[in-house]
């Protein structure tokens, strides 16, 4: 004889909770920091002074020294063009290409304008190669991986555009927008949903 299984409706609700968060890819507790724009500028890693920043951290959100250690999730150069001994061309630089662990990456997008881009995706990261760069370009950005405040490990996502870019001098500028919520990929104004 088979019984049948009565749960209150308390535990009916909760249940149905448990079930829906075991179908959520993310599990991340909700978002609570709005997404953060800046302009920043850095210096070519070679033929520039060592004491100019070369490198973007994107968890710390700040231009830094490549002679300071590796807390960074990628440079800017000027490498040789493909095909070319002499000609170079900017170039943003991953860290695993860099040499360093390849778990922060960059994406180029084609044809596409920084403000329709809403949402990072979550592959197709560049993690092991220099990514060409002009003021024509958008890319996406995934940092390196860090342990989150709710114990699982994530990137911290977001975009941006070379403004301007100095040959002579050897620096870029660009604009980033990032998304501070650990896990989160939203890359819109406010607080991330997704």
């Amino acid at each position: 004889m088979l019984r049948h299984l009565h749960l209150p409706r308390a535990g009916l609700a909760a249940f149905a909770l448990l079930l829906a968060a075991c179908g959520d890819t993310n599990l991340l507790p909700p978002a609570t920091q709005p997404t953060v724009e800046d302009t920043v500028t850095l210096w070519a890693v070679t033929g520039t002074a060592i004491d100019r920043p070369s490198a973007y951290d994107v968890i710390g959100a700040a231009p830094v020294r490549t002679d300071m250690g590796g807390t960074f999730d990628f440079l800017f150069d000027f490498r040789l063009a493909p095909g070319s001994t002499t000609d170079t061309v900017p170039v943003l630089v991953p860290r695993g290409a860099d040499g360093m662990t390849d778990d922060a990456g960059l994406q180029l997008v084609v044809r596409a304008r920084f403000d329709t881009l809403r949402v990072a995706p979550t592959g197709g990261y560049e993690f092991n190669q220099a990514v060409p760069v002009d003021t024509g370009s958008v890319l996406f950005v995934r940092s390196r991986l860090q342990q989150c405040n709710f114990g699982l490990s994530y990137g911290i996502y977001g975009k941006l555009q070379p403004l301007f870019i100095s040959r002579t001098q050897r620096w870029i500028r660009f604009r980033i927008l990032y998304d501070p919520n650990c896990g989160y990929r939203g890359l819109g104004p406010g607080v991330p949903t997704i």
